[in-house]
C-alpha cells in the first residue's frame, strides 16, 4: 500500500504534534511530518522529494554535479532556475521546498506524483489526513458537489470541502509573507508555441525512438516487467516495442467482462502471445463494486468514471507479482487530441451560425421529457457532446436535475470558467480541445489520476510511456495532419483517423484481427455493477437511509431516480443510455459512501457493511 505520508504547518510556532490527533513526532522538522520522501537541507533550506525522475544524468550536467542525490540536485536547480526549473524534469514527482520567507510545492505536469491539499495554515498529500487536524469543522462545498453530480470529478483548485484547495499537476504553489499564489508551468501559450515542419516519414522514425527511449527509461535496468493489456493500439504499442529494446521476461496483464460479447481478451493475448509475454487474465462479474468504500476514501474527492473499477482490479491483479514497473498505455489519445468527429461538426455548425440554434435546444432539452431512451435522448446526448467540446464529457446528472437534488442552484467550476468559448478557426478550436480539455482535465484529472492514484494504494509502480516528457514535446509540436489525419469534411464526417502517427507506427507491428476491428476504448459497462436486483434494492435503501439522504440531498428527487434507473434495466436500451443512468447511479452511490466516511466519520472498507 502507499506509504508516503506528509503534513504539515505553514505558519507553526512550536511542535507540529500539538496541533494533530494522535500523531507522534517523527522527523527532524519541527513543522512538517513526512515519511518516504527524500530530503536535503542547507542552512535554513529544505527540500523534500518523493517520485521518480528519468532524466536525472541530464540534469545533474545542467546543474554542473555529479553523484548527487535527488533531492540535493532539485535543491541546486531551484537555486540555478528557480521554480521554472522544474519544467525541466522528466518523471513524477511532488516537490516540496522551503526556501528563504517562501515556500514552494510543485507536481509534475500530469500529477502523477503524490496530490497536495492545502488550507491557508495547513497541508497534506492525503485527503483523509486533513481530517487529522485539530480544531477544524469542515463543510461540504456545495458548488463543488454540484459539478461532481455532473461531470463525476472535481476539477482542481477547489475540492468538495469548503476552504480547501488541491494543486493542479504542472502547476506550482508558492506561500509568501503576503499570501499564496499559483502558476501554471505548462501554459497554451508555451504549448502552441512551437510547430516543426517535418515529413511523415522522418516524423515516424523520431516518435519510434523517442517512444523507445521513454520505455527504456522506465525499465531501467530491471530484468522484469509488466505490461498491462487492453487489446488496442495504446497497450499493442507498449508490448510490440518492448522486445525491439529489452530481453528480459514480460508479463502481460488484461481485464475482461463477464458475458461480454464485444470482449477484447481473445486480441490481448493474440498480442501476448506474438510478442512472447507470459499472459494473465481477470473477468469482470460486478462484485468489484464491493471496493468501492476503500477506493473513495484513498481517492479523496467524490470520484467516479467508467474505467477506474477496471483499474482497481488490474492492479488487485499485479501487486503482489513482484514487478519493479508495469507500462500502461494511458494519456495517448488525449496527447493527441480526441473526439474528432464532433470537433468538425462543431467548426462546421459554428461556421454556418447555427450554434445559437445548438443552444436553444440544449435549453429546451433541460427537462425530463428527454430522460427517455429515445430518438430525443440521442439528440441532445449528440448535441451536448458537440455543442460542449470544450469541456470534459458529462455522462452524469443533467443540471437542472442536480438542483433539484441539492434543493439549490450552484456555481461553475472555475477552471471550466476559464475556458475558452470563441475561436479563429478550426486549427484554434483543435489546440483549445488539447490543451484545456483532453491534456489538462482528461488527462490530469481524470484518465491519469485515477491510474496513478490506485496504482499507489495497491504500491503498484506504474509507467505511462506516451507521456513521456519528451515525446510530449515532440508530439505537441507536430501538424495537425499527422496527429489527426483527414479534411475538416472528413472528420466531420466520422472519416478522419485519430492518433495517426501512432497507428501509422504501430499497426504494422500488431496482428492483423487487432487492427483491422473496432476498438471499445477502456471503459466498463457500468450496469454490470447494478445487475443483481436484490443487492441493487440493497443499495437503494443504503441511500436513502444514509445521512446524505438525511442532510444535504433531496430524498424524493432520489427515490425518482431509482424508478428510473429500474426501468432502464428493463428491455433493450442504447448502449450509452444504459451507461449514462449507471454513471449517474454510482456518482450518488460514491457521494453517499463520501458523506459516511468523511462527514460522519463511518468508514468500513467494503460495501456490504453498509448494506446489512
Amino acid at each position: 500500500m502507499n506509504k508516503t505520508i506528509l503534513y504539515g504547518l505553514f505558519n507553526s510556532k512550536g511542535n507540529i504534534s500539538d496541533s494533530l490527533n494522535n500523531k507522534p513526532e517523527k522527523s527532524v522538522l519541527s513543522h512538517i511530518l513526512f515519511d518516504n520522501f527524500e530530503f536535503y537541507g542547507q542552512q535554513n533550506d529544505f527540500l523534500l522529494f518523493s517520485g521518480e525522475i528519468y532524466n536525472k544524468t541530464k540534469l545533474m550536467e545542467f546543474v554542473g554535479s555529479q553523484h548527487i542525490d535527488t533531492a540535493q540536485l532539485l535543491y541546486l536547480l531551484f537555486k540555478k532556475e528557480g521554480y521554472m526549473g522544474f519544467k525541466r524534469i522528466n518523471g513524477k514527482f511532488l516537490i516540496i521546498l522551503n526556501s528563504g520567507k517562501d515556500f514552494v510545492v510543485a507536481r509534475d505536469r500530469y500529477g502523477l506524483g503524490p496530490m497536495f491539499y492545502y488550507t491557508d495554515t495547513f497541508f497534506t498529500n492525503q485527503f483523509y489526513q486533513l481530517f487529522d487536524f485539530k480544531n477544524t469543522d469542515f463543510k461540504p462545498n456545495t458548488d463543488s458537489i454540484g459539478i461532481y453530480l455532473m461531470y463525476s470529478y472535481i476539477p482542481s483548485p477547489v475540492t468538495s470541502l469548503q476552504n480547501v484547495s488541491k494543486l493542479h499537476g504542472g502547476h506550482v504553489l508558492i506561500k509568501t509573507e503576503s499570501g499564496f499564489r499559483t502558476e501554471d508551468l505548462f501554459t497554451y501559450e508555451d504549448f502552441i508555441s512551437e510547430t516543426i515542419k517535418i515529413d511523415e516519414k522522418e516524423a515516424l522514425e523520431e516518435y519510434e525512438r523517442l517512444l523507445k527511449e521513454s520505455i527504456k527509461k522506465r525499465i531501467g535496468t530491471n530484468t522484469k516487467v509488466g505490461a498491462l493489456l487492453s487489446g488496442g493500439y495504446d497497450s499493442g504499442g507498449n508490448i510490440s516495442l518492448l522486445p525491439e529494446v529489452y530481453d528480459g521476461k514480460i508479463e502481460s496483464y488484461s481485464i475482461g467482462f463477464k458475458d461480454n460479447p464485444f470482449s477484447e481478451l481473445p486480441f490481448a493475448r493474440m498480442m501476448a502471445e506474438k510478442f512472447g509475454a507470459e499472459h494473465h487474465e481477470y473477468i469482470m462479474d460486478g462484485t468489484e463494486v464491493d471496493d468501492l468504500p476503500f477506493l473513495v476514501r484513498n481517492l479523496g474527492d467524490p470520484f467516479s468514471e467508467s474505467g477506474w473499477m477496471l483499474n482497481n482490479s488490474a492492479m488487485k491483479l499485479v501487486h503482489d507479482k513482484e514487478l519493479p514497473v508495469v507500462l500502461g498505455g494511458d494519456g495517448s489519445d488525449q496527447l493527441f487530441t480526441a473526439h474528432l468527429q464532433e470537433l468538425g461538426l462543431r467548426h462546421k455548425l459554428h461556421s454556418k451560425s447555427l450554434t445559437p440554434v445548438q443552444n436553444l435546444f440544449h435549453s429546451m432539452a433541460e427537462n425530463s421529457f428527454f430522460e427517455k431512451d429515445n430518438v430525443f435522448f440521442k439528440a441532445r446526448f449528440h448535441n451536448d457532446k458537440v455543442l460542449n467540446i470544450l469541456l470534459p464529457d458529462h455522462f452524469g446528472f443533467r443540471k437542472y436535475q442536480t438542483i433539484q437534488l441539492l434543493n439549490k442552484d450552484f456555481s461553475q467550476n472555475p477552471t471550466f470558467a476559464k475556458h475558452p468559448v470563441r475561436f479563429k478557426n478550426f486549427d484554434e478550436l483543435f489546440n483549445f480541445k488539447n490543451y484545456y480539455v483532453d491534456i489538462n482535465q482528461n488527462s490530469t484529472e481524470i484518465i491519469l489520476f485515477k491510474a496513478s492514484r490506485i496504482s499507489q494504494l495497491y504500491g503498484v509502480n506504474m509507467a505511462f510511456t506516451y507521456i513521456d516528457e519528451d515525446v510530449i514535446q515532440f508530439v505537441k509540436s507536430l501538424p495537425r495532419n499527422l496527429k489527426a489525419k483527414g479534411s475538416l469534411d472528413d472528420l466531420a464526417a466520422g472519416k478522419g483517423v485519430s492518433k495517426y502517427l501512432l497507428k501509422a507506427l504501430i499497426k504494422p507491428k500488431l496482428p492483423p484481427e487487432v487492427t483491422a476491428r473496432k476498438k471499445q476504448g477502456g471503459f466498463s459497462p457500468l450496469q454490470i455493477f447494478f445487475s443483481d436486483d436484490a443487492k441493487r434494492k440493497k443499495i437503494y435503501e443504503f441511500m436513502l437511509r444514509s445521512n446524505l439522504s438525511h442532510d444535504f440531498i433531496n430524498k424524493h428527487h432520489l427515490q425518482n431516480f431509482f424508478k428510473a434507473y429500474d426501468e432502464s434495466t428493463k428491455g433493450e436500451y442504447w448502449f450509452w443510455y444504459k451507461q449514462t443512468m449507471a454513471n449517474r447511479l454510482i456518482n450518488i452511490l460514491v457521494l453517499c459512501l463520501w458523506w459516511e466516511i468523511f462527514m460522519t466519520k463511518n468508514y468500513h472498507s467494503d460495501l456490504s457493511h453498509y448494506l446489512n
